[in-house]
């Protein structure tokens, strides 16, 4: 008998179609991974204790604890409780016999061992396990298998250490409805699909494993709980890391993904901890939050990523803090984006050379607190656009950026308030360009090239109270500390050097 489990499409491998904007992926086509299990009994061995056997061939289950003094041609199963299968590095290898899911096959069984096994060439899966407890995998080569390398199905407190998983034709690990697994220092290298990937699974521990060249590096749809420390992703088609919707709760931390299709992507992953992690030279974002609320990105590194360094759309009450994004975008993209977000916490971050905003707020981002953020060699320091409103900025910094403004209010951004914000050294200090009903106080503008600020374009019934802008027009083209182009705003209580209009 055998039975299809259907293992969410949506994170099976093959087929990508990838698009990606603002540095967000979205899978437009991936076909189903389909496992089965299967019972089967065709050649028996049982034996008292531990042996050591020279294996032939045919479909073989194992009852005992048994050694390979050779390689064995064909499938094997096992059963029982307490047993350990060492192949002491003999090669178990297709074609298939009997009808299991795969090369070496473990149900309904209590602390079982596989290790030292070399396992190739089977048309499903190289290993398999169903309904176990105690399950230990370790020290395993597993390569050239038609689907996954390994899949663990309905299995609790499994160890899956140290095995090179290799060039199979799906994913390399597979997960699926589990629950308190470790999964530590595997090697997952140049399979078709994802590296290792987790499907309805809690508790699971993630540490120490290298991803390498896979489609994506590790995913994770509907699970909860599980915890991704100290792994590396490096030249996966796809993102490095990609949680789905419905994983909650994860703990993403000290995880490194480099020269992949993204770095990091959450999508509707809410209540994630994404903490210490460096995403470097991926072919799109460092770290792409969609959807996401109530969750943690804190301490983590974004560094020469093609697009922005960190993108966060949709997303709402999160805490932002101590990230550092660095020369992003090279040929376009932002250091901190925001798009529709609301109710995001952004503080102490630092942005530094990306060729647009270091910090960007548009699509209507509102309700934001930026505090304590720096901003330094980008075309702005910190652009609020798009409609953008009802945001807070104190106590920022926006130093030497040289080709565009500190700080900049345009494109139907309404109702913000910047306060104690420092801006010099840049092209201008504050432009405040054709919009409505923005407040500025206690903010300091001194030695920009042009103004130190300048309510331009239309720009009305905004209020100027308590700014200082000192030794500015350091171009020496004639401009100004203070400039208003226009009529009905407010300017009280400023101290300029020099201004005009106000």
């Amino acid at each position: 008998m055998t039975q299809a489990v259907d293992v969410m499409p949506a994170l099976a491998a093959g087929m990508w179609k990838n698009e990606w904007r603002n540095g967000v992926m979205q899978a437009q086509s991936l076909r189903r991974l389909a496992v089965a299990v299967a019972a089967s009994s065709l050649l028996l061995l049982s034996t008292a204790g531990s042996f050591a056997v020279s294996a032939s061939s045919g479909m073989w289950v194992i009852t005992s604890s048994t050694t390979l003094t050779e390689d064995y041609a064909g499938s094997i199963l096992v059963e029982t409780d307490g047993v350990t299968l060492d192949c002491a590095g003999h090669t178990v290898f297709g074609p298939d016999s009997g009808d299991l899911n795969g090369g070496i096959s473990v149900h309904w069984a209590t602390g079982v061992t596989v290790r030292n096994c070399i396992v190739s060439g089977f048309s499903l899966h190289g290993m398999y396990s169903f309904d176990t407890t105690g399950l230990r995998l370790v020290h395993n080569t597993v390569i050239g298998n038609g689907l996954a390398g390994i899949v663990l199905d309905t299995v609790a407190g499994a160890t899956i250490a140290g095995n090179r998983l290799t060039g199979n034709g799906d994913n390399g690990l597979v997960l699926w409805r589990t629950s308190e697994t470790r999964v530590t220092n595997n090697i997952v290298r140049d399979n078709t699909s994802v590296g290792i990937v987790l499907v309805g699974t809690t508790g699971a521990s993630v540490e120490s494993n290298a991803s390498i060249g896979n489609g994506v590096g590790f995913t994770a749809g509907s699970s909860s709980g599980n915890s991704f420390t100290s792994n590396t992703a490096s030249n996966s088609s796809g993102p490095g890391f990609w949680f789905l919707e419905g994983s909650q709760r994860n703990v993403v931390r000290g995880n490194s993904a480099s020269h992949n299709g993204g770095g990091f992507f959450l999508e509707g992953a809410d209540g994630t901890q994404v903490i210490g992690n460096t995403a470097s030279h991926n072919r799109a974002d460092g770290f792409a939050v969609d959807g996401t609320t109530s969750g943690v990105v804190r301490g983590n590194r974004s560094i020469a990523n093609q697009d922005s360094g960190f993108t966060f759309r949709g997303s709402g009450d999160l805490r932002i803090t101590d990230n550092v994004a660095k020369d992003n975008g090279p040929d376009g993209g932002n250091g901190f984006l925001f798009l529709a977000t609301s109710g995001l916490r952004v503080e102490d971050n630092t942005a530094v050379g990306s060729p647009w905003a270091c910090f960007g707020l548009y699509d209507g981002t509102h309700g934001a607190t930026l505090v304590g953020n720096k901003a330094s060699g980008c075309s702005a320091g910190f652009d609020l656009g798009s409609g953008s409103y009802d945001n807070t900025l104190r106590g920022n910094t926006a130093n030497g950026n040289a080709n565009g403004n500190g700080f900049s209010l345009g494109d139907g951004a309404t109702a913000n308030v910047l306060s104690h914000n420092t801006a010099n050294g840049n092209a201008n200090g504050f432009l405040v360009f054709g919009v409505t009903g923005n407040t500025l106080s206690d903010n300091t503008a001194n030695t920009n090239a042009g103004y130190g600020f300048v309510a331009d374009g239309g720009a009305t019934a905004n209020t100027f109270s308590h700014n200082a802008a000192h030794q500015n027009d350091r171009s020496h083209t004639d401009c100004l500390d203070a400039l208003d182009t226009g009529s009905g705003n407010v300017w009280v209580g400023n101290h300029f050097g020099t201004s005009s209009g106000i």
